[in-house]
């Protein structure tokens, strides 16, 4: 730059001289042209100009609009409600695994299979003790009936076999009465010498024969009374072999409840999921023998997904369980999850290393828990998310929950 201004100093003289002895006119002095760094620095300025205008102007939206009314903002991350699967009363070997840590799993999909042949063997011995049960059921059944009838028909036969000897023993009664009679008339004619001792001999034969016929109808009269006895004593073995089939038939439901227990350990050898969700542990494997509540796997239910946040004492009293709340995450930028306060920890601690807030880490805070209304099987445990709390200021009390 020094070099060229003097260049034209020296123009400018040289000109002027020659001008003075007439023979040359006084050139015009030349128009320098702008260096480039000054047409680039323009440009600079003027793209930061146009940028701050453009920030200025979505910015300026949010700077008049009134900050939102009756909410308590927070961060945190999302979790889930754990499930440990686990045999509730058996003990087995671990025979098959068909899920592994972090893999998603659907509600019903079955996750291991284990074995026991004390299981299988509890099943068969229950099985064939019901199928016996059932066939002594059948026979005594069967028993029932038959002697049902038997003795219905012998005690009828009995009391028709009683009324006979009774109509049999008062016909002869009557016959030995006339008979008597008859004998007692033909006594006194014979001693009168009005009949001749034949016929006296008649008379009392006939009342001899008549009085060995009431003798028999009375011991067939006491027959009968015995075999109706003997018949209506039946009776009471019907109702002992009908006690005894309602006790087989005790015997058989007993039965029946051991052996839908013993169906129920077989159903639990495999291991289902029971709700949609990730596998988060699987601390066994193949082989390994496994007791009642020894757990086989934990898992995170997809359909309980919270997101925990950290309130700050002061914002507490202001939040109430039941509170609506709305959660975005920046996997999904312009879209809300909408969420209830669920929980509202009792116990205040210290602002958590792992959780970032605005206020100074000494400050109390309470742990709240937003429950999602319905995840939508997008979220996922682990993603950093925003809430807005909305609370009512009717809500807001002095002092701590």
């Amino acid at each position: 730059m020094p070099t060229d201004t003097r260049t034209i100093e020296i123009q400018l003289d040289q000109a002027a001289q020659k001008k003075a002895a007439g023979s040359l006119p006084l050139p015009e002095p030349p128009q320098s042209t702008p260096p480039k760094t000054w047409v680039r620095t323009a440009l600079i300025v003027g793209a930061i100009g146009l940028a701050m205008i453009g920030v200025f102007l979505r910015v300026l939206p949010g700077l008049l609009q009134k900050p939102p009314q009756n909410v308590v903002a927070a961060s945190g991350r999302i979790e889930g409600r754990e499930v440990t699967l686990a045999p509730k009363e058996i003990q087995g070997r671990i025979k098959t695994l068909l899920a592994d840590e972090g893999q998603s799993v659907k509600k019903g999909q079955q996750l291991a299979e284990l074995e026991s042949k004390q299981l299988d063997a509890r099943f068969a011995s229950v099985a064939a003790s019901v199928a016996n049960l059932d066939q002594q059921i059948k026979q005594a059944s069967i028993d029932v009936t038959y002697t049902t009838k038997h003795t219905a028909a012998a005690v009828a036969a009995a009391e028709a076999a009683v009324s006979s000897a009774k109509a049999h023993l008062a016909r002869g009664k009557a016959v030995l009465e006339n008979a008597s009679v008859e004998r007692d008339r033909a006594l006194g004619l014979y001693r009168e010498q009005v009949i001749p001792k034949s016929v006296l001999d008649q008379a009392t034969m006939i009342y001899e024969t008549s009085v060995a016929d009431v003798n028999a109808a009375e011991k067939d009269l006491s027959q009968a009374e015995a075999n109706l006895a003997v018949a209506q004593a039946s009776q009471d073995t019907v109702a002992l072999k009908r006690q005894q089939l309602r006790a087989l038939q005790e015997s058989r439901r007993a039965a029946e409840a051991q052996l839908e227990e013993a169906r129920a350990n077989l159903a639990e050898r495999n291991i289902y999921a029971p709700a949609d969700g990730t596998i988060l542990s699987r601390p066994v494997e193949v082989g390994d023998v496994v007791s009642p509540g020894s757990p086989i796997f934990v898992m995170v239910d997809m359909n309980r997904l919270y997101l925990k946040v950290y309130i700050p004492e002061p914002e507490i009293p202001k939040i109430k369980l039941g509170d609506e709340a709305e959660i975005t995450v920046d996997a999904f930028p312009g879209r809300t999850f909408a969420a209830r306060v669920t929980k509202i920890y009792q116990q205040a601690e210290f602002t958590p290393k792992n959780v970032e807030t605005k206020e100074e880490r000494v400050k109390l805070v309470f742990g709240v828990e937003l429950t999602f209304v319905k995840p939508e099987g997008l979220l996922k445990p682990g993603m950093p998310a925003d809430a807005a709390i909305h609370w009512k200021a009717a809500q807001a009390q002095p002092g701590s929950p």
